[in-house]
């Protein structure tokens, strides 16, 4: 879900952008273009921590909403694929919800929902090989243009196993982050993880991937003891 932090005003967002997002302004068709250079800027800066401004990126699409004849796709693209690997996971789908149903039936909208669905399921094999392995030669990935995109999802994908496994085969992490053995052994050493000589990679216990014991209580009342006892003896 996205939190209240997705709203909150990025350091890399410059004064202009900000006095045009609070501001009368804010849907002013004329302005598209300034939110369009910025969503340009956000692409263009590597570091997933800090060049995604989902306020001004809902702000253009709110625009696109209210003026169809200014839509760009690739544009809208991008903003998608910049939400995809956003620490908050509920900004995908907030930028959803500005989309008409003929925008999502594009084929690199539709291919970027593709992606939403695997990347919700954990099924990371299948998201490296919708992304990359089905593209002719000629034709762009759905997100080019996105600086760090890799990084940013292998931060998110790293971040789902060390809160779901406590251990994990090191070719199964190979396959998840799409890296070969020796970049998944300099992870190893990074994140201070373990790997025996089977290959087996231990993970730090933390309170979403340790196995807790789940006791259940039954609270039944004497005179509903009493009614079960007789019904049974009438069977």
């Amino acid at each position: 879900m996205a939190t209240a932090t997705s709203f909150i005003r990025p350091a890399t967002r410059p004064d202009e952008i900000h006095s045009l997002l609070t501001g009368v302004e804010r849907y002013n068709p004329q302005k598209t273009a300034i939110l369009e250079d910025y969503l340009a800027r956000q692409c263009a800066n590597p570091d997933p921590t800090n060049n995604h401004d989902l306020m001004a990126n809902l702000a253009l699409l709110k625009m696109y909403q209210f003026n169809p004849d200014m839509v760009d796709l690739d544009v809208i693209r991008r903003i998608l694929a910049k939400a995809l690997i956003s620490q908050s996971q509920g900004d995908f789908n907030l930028c959803l919800y500005l989309l008409s149903s003929e925008i999502c039936n594009d084929a690199s909208i539709a291919k970027l929902l593709t992606l939403r669905d695997y990347l919700e399921r954990a099924q990371f094999v299948k998201f490296w090989k919708e992304m990359y392995g089905n593209d002719d030669d000629d034709d762009e990935s759905v997100v080019d243009g996105i600086a760090g995109f890799e990084n940013g999802l292998r931060k998110l994908i790293i971040g789902n196993i060390t809160s779901t496994y406590q251990t994990i085969p090191a070719k199964a992490v190979e396959e998840m982050i799409n890296l070969d053995q020796e970049a998944v052994l300099r992870l190893v050493k990074e994140h201070d993880w373990s790997i025996d000589d089977k290959g087996v990679i231990s993970l730090p216990l933390k309170s979403e991937n340790e196995a807790k014991a789940t006791v259940i209580k039954e609270s039944i009342k004497f005179e509903q003891l009493t009614k079960m006892l007789s019904a049974a003896n009438e069977m």
